[in-house]
């Protein structure tokens, strides 16, 4: 099968969706993103506050004797699920059960700095409209630059939530220990990580791509962060127990929403205004 070539500033690019093309783009955003020190440190910063403040917050409260903090032990409502446990062995893991939460705000806001830094950047810089003039579909420039600006994101939750867990193990009981690395947990980061930090990337290329400050674009994406957190509130108030219907009922809702995204950032990227427009 042949693929349509595309002469400068004609229509949407090839019909024929490629790997070869996707992967040069990545390459390219790659090299770019690793150039760009600011990005990386602040990428890396996020992850360490992150986990030194869950870390260095269960060593501290595992340190308090359990009969000085009974009556904030007794004012929170503690969930079915955890009823069975010694009451402050349960606050414990309730309250790790909010911070896991929190571990989602990095695939939710990382991806953001490189993604708006790849399609802002690149109208700065004016190598963005070459680029459109090449032999490249828009679904081939949107999904090569996403990639670029997920990846990173995911594999820092995955090791984060790793150096939490053996953290844990090092300063907690084997209970408390145990419902953190459970099944449940586990899966969402292996699966709704990804597609958040997927999402996130997407809000921003759609943003990035009608306005032409990074920071506001990090700003508005940021918004993302507030369902997460009011989620986690809910779970530390014993309202909600995360179960694996919970993060598969989330991980399928991302997915569809992921999809959606995708379609209408597509359809929202004219690459006829940026060549045109955006001198």
């Amino acid at each position: 099968m042949s693929v349509q070539s595309l002469t400068p500033g004609q229509g949407e690019g090839p019909s024929v969706f490629t790997w070869p093309r996707v992967q040069a783009v990545i390459e390219k955003e790659w090299a770019e993103v690793t150039k760009n020190k600011m990005i990386l440190w602040s990428m890396a910063l996020i992850p360490i506050l992150l986990v030194g403040m869950i870390l260095a917050t269960d060593y501290f409260m595992l340190r308090v004797p359990a009969e000085e903090q009974e009556d904030d032990i007794s004012e929170l409502p503690i969930p079915e699920q955890l009823s069975h446990l010694l009451p402050y062995e349960a606050f414990i893991i309730q309250m790790n059960e909010q911070f896991m939460f929190y571990l989602f705000i990095i695939p939710t806001m990382l991806p953001v700095y490189i993604a708006a830094y790849s399609i802002i950047g690149e109208k700065q810089t004016k190598t963005l409209e070459p680029l459109l003039a090449t032999p490249i579909s828009t679904w081939e420039l949107l999904v090569g630059k996403s990639v670029v600006a997920t990846a990173p994101a995911v594999v820092l939750t995955w090791m984060s939530y790793i150096v939490t867990l053996v953290g844990l193990r090092l300063i907690a009981s084997p209970t408390v220990f145990l419902y953190s690395v459970r099944s449940v947990w586990i899966l969402a980061m292996l699966l709704f990580s990804p597609l958040l930090a997927f999402l996130s990337v997407l809000c921003g290329v759609i943003i990035s791509s009608r306005i032409n400050d990074p920071r506001t674009a990090q700003q508005i994406t940021g918004v993302l962060v507030v369902p997460i957190m009011g989620v986690s509130m809910a779970v530390l108030a014993g309202w909600v127990f995360v179960s694996l219907q919970v993060v598969l009922y989330a991980t399928m809702v991302t997915a569809v929403l992921d999809l959606l995204v995708l379609y209408f950032a597509v359809k929202l990227f004219q690459r006829e205004t940026i060549l045109t427009r955006w001198k």
